[in-house]
């Protein structure tokens, strides 16, 4: 049973808490914006608590607690004074209310993930207040430290509570966002580095490249964001295209490397003959021959009528390179679109192709065979570092690969202890 599985029967209530979430902009704001989105998508039930959010955020729950801000008007008095190592005689008091307005907003939450307010100086009576939950409210609690006061040389540490908070560590499950801030944070705590996560940063593809709906839903459909090389084929499908060589292409490229290799082709059979339909069913069963049922992908098997121009131009933001092996062209548009996408072109030499790209992309004679344009695409996936980062990020820093790979995982593991 996979972890989305289990975690959707199950339904968990998740908290995500934070100073602040969007609207505000921030780096924390945006990862926990990530977090309840897929999350949700996921399956699970959401509250944001915040002393700022955006009640309509997702369609999640949030509740609003204007004093986990620290810059609300009757906090930032008290945070000054703490600031200077001063302890205000009605901090006791600021810690217990936003201690019963922490209880109150987390009733029924199963696991709350606490976004840098066990580490940072922001707000010390919100800290102060969620350390005495964590010691007092059974439940999973997980601290992700995105920074940390202890890892600041400059940072004036005072005797007692509430600074000390931010110099042990807590009770809870500790998670960071890098392998070099656990070795610092476990260094500085003196705990065993074992006894801290990483879950990195990520990206959110969709989301930086614009994709339509259309886009996303095919590409979970066929797992491309796991792909190893995806080489782009955006053409309809007709005989002169050669598309029996660009599977060739594929075939070879993963015997050779032990790749997930995959090749997306966009567009359907050509309207203007009934031997475009055959040819696709040629290269069906070619598909099937080769045992690359799972590998090459085309498009109109999903949209019969072929994609809008602007999902073609989403998959140009996924691809790794374009690939075209075509007998005959009069023009050569994907050059051109692979240009303005910053792809790399591996092609059979054709005049029109030779005049858009000249020694900006690979050419290669069609004598050569698909041989030389698979060693040729290895090569450079193998030696180009952008190519390298490019798939390092789609495969390892995706968000929802890490929401699936390790946020969950954690939130279910019922092996961790809950404090």
């Amino acid at each position: 049973m996979t972890a989305r599985n289990l975690f959707v029967r199950q339904r968990s209530l998740i908290g995500l808490v934070h100073y602040t979430a969007p609207p505000v902009v921030g780096g924390v704001e945006s990862v926990l914006a990530r977090q309840a989105r897929l999350l949700t998508q996921a399956g699970y039930a959401i509250r944001i608590v915040a002393g700022v959010v955006d009640q309509t955020l997702f369609g999640v729950e949030a509740v609003a607690i204007p004093l986990m801000y620290g810059g609300h008007p009757q906090i930032a008095p008290l945070q000054a004074a703490l600031r200077e190592g001063q302890r205000p005689a009605d901090f006791p008091r600021w810690r217990q209310r936003l201690r019963t307005a922490l209880s109150e907003a987390l009733r029924g939450v199963e696991v709350a993930i606490l976004h840098n307010v066990c580490t940072m100086d922001k707000n010390l009576a919100l800290t102060a207040a969620l350390y005495d939950l964590v010691r007092q409210e059974p439940r999973r609690w997980i601290g992700w430290h995105h920074d940390a006061v202890i890892l600041r040389s400059e940072a004036p540490r005072f005797p007692g509570e509430p600074w000390d908070l931010l110099f042990r560590p807590w009770p809870v499950v500790h998670v960071t966002v890098s392998e070099a801030r656990r070795q610092a944070l476990a260094a500085a705590w003196g705990i065993p580095m074992e006894q801290i996560h990483v879950i990195p940063n990520g990206v959110d593809l969709e989301a930086f490249f614009r994709w339509t709906p259309l886009t996303r839903s095919l590409v979970e459909q066929l797992g491309l964001m796991e792909a190893d090389v995806i080489l782009l084929a955006p053409v309809r499908i007709t005989r002169r295209k050669n598309l029996q060589a660009a599977l060739a292409v594929l075939r070879i490229l993963r015997e050779r490397t032990g790749w997930d290799a995959r090749l997306v082709v966009t567009g359907p059979p050509g309207p203007h003959s009934p031997a475009n339909r055959a040819y696709l069913e040629e290269l069906r069963h070619l598909r099937t021959a080769w045992g690359l049922e799972g590998a090459a992908h085309f498009l109109c098997e999903f949209v019969a009528e072929g994609l809008p121009e602007e999902a073609v131009a989403d998959f140009y933001t996924l691809a790794d390179a374009v690939l075209l092996t075509s007998q005959e062209e009069g023009f050569g548009l994907p050059v051109l679109e692979a240009g303005l996408a910053r792809l790399p072109v591996f092609a059979y030499s054709l005049p029109p192709l030779e005049e858009l790209g000249g020694a900006d992309v690979f050419l290669f004679p069609e004598t050569e065979g698909p041989e030389d344009l698979a060693a040729a695409i290895a090569r450079f996936m193998e030696t180009d570092p952008v190519a390298r980062l490019r798939r390092r990020v789609r495969q390892q820093f995706a968000w929802s690969t890490l929401i699936q790979a390790r946020l969950i995982p954690l939130i279910e593991d019922d092996h961790l202890p809950v404090p």
